[in-house]
């Protein structure tokens, strides 16, 4: 693989990813602002996508394999 296109590939992961924690802080603040718990909140943001405890740590930080990620990525809804 050409270093491009590697560079491609990080440049649009890290944009993914950049949209998505700003969906799921957006979301996670509104659900505990409404009174419910971190844990609650975290299993109805994750819905049937992947394991909440999953999200949860990608979302404080943790490092995840590609195809975790990629499951991530379903979470990601369009702003229109």
């Amino acid at each position: 693989m050409k270093y491009e296109e590697i560079e491609k590939r990080v440049k649009e992961k890290n944009e993914l990813e950049r949209v998505l924690r700003k969906h799921i802080d957006k979301k996670l603040k509104m659900l505990m602002d409404g009174g419910f718990g971190k844990q609650e909140s975290y299993q109805m943001l994750s819905g049937k996508v992947v394991d909440f405890r999953t999200l949860m740590r990608w979302h404080t930080g943790e490092t995840m394999r590609p195809s975790t990620f990629e499951k991530l990525m379903g979470l990601i809804e369009d702003e229109t």
